[in-house]
């Protein structure tokens, strides 16, 4: 019940909900309080985008088939985008309007590592308009010196997550988490 609890976005309560969940980990004894890492598909592949935005302690970001230009998104249908369990106030603005992308999204993870799976027949999230967001956030990541920080890969699938990519995204946190 997002309005009883105070929120139009499903997407806002999912990064508020993820951001308390960390604060929960870290409180505990077993758990490394300095670094976590996001990872997702689908859904959980554009909110932990979300979430690493707002939350500096998520030190690595995967997503998978988790995004493409809201221009691309379905043609430029967005209306996908704008459910409550989403963004409705998306449906306020003109398509060109819109006053974000995830080429700003993408920017504002840097220098963080950010693996990206985009599978050539994936039927939501088109992979060729992820390599232009990720061609437009690249200079974000040269600034910082972190360009190797930004990966794409195309898997020959559809909307899913492949082994290949999980074993990736299980390497980059192997990698990265055991820095923090």
């Amino acid at each position: 019940d997002l309005d009883g609890l105070g929120y139009v976005s499903g997407t806002m309560k999912a990064i508020w909900d993820n951001m308390r969940g960390l604060d929960l980990l870290a409180s505990l004894p077993e758990v490394a309080p300095h670094g976590f890492g996001a990872i997702g598909h689908s859904l959980g592949g554009h909110n932990a985008i979300y979430t690493a935005v707002f939350e500096p302690r998520i030190k690595a970001i995967v997503s998978s088939c988790g995004f493409d230009s809201f221009q691309d998104y379905m043609d430029g249908d967005i209306t996908g985008w704008t459910q409550q369990r989403y963004m409705p106030r998306m449906k306020d603005y003109a398509l060109a309007d819109i006053p974000f992308d995830f080429h700003d999204l993408i920017a504002a993870l840097a220098p963080r590592p950010c693996l990206v799976s985009a599978p050539l027949h994936d039927t939501n999230f088109k992979h060729q308009s992820v390599d232009a967001i990720a061609a437009a956030a690249a200079p974000v990541y040269a600034l910082h010196d972190a360009s190797a920080n930004l990966g794409v890969h195309h898997p020959d699938c559809g909307h899913t997550f492949p082994v290949d990519m999980r074993a990736m995204a299980y390497e980059l946190f192997d990698l990265e988490l055991q820095r923090q």
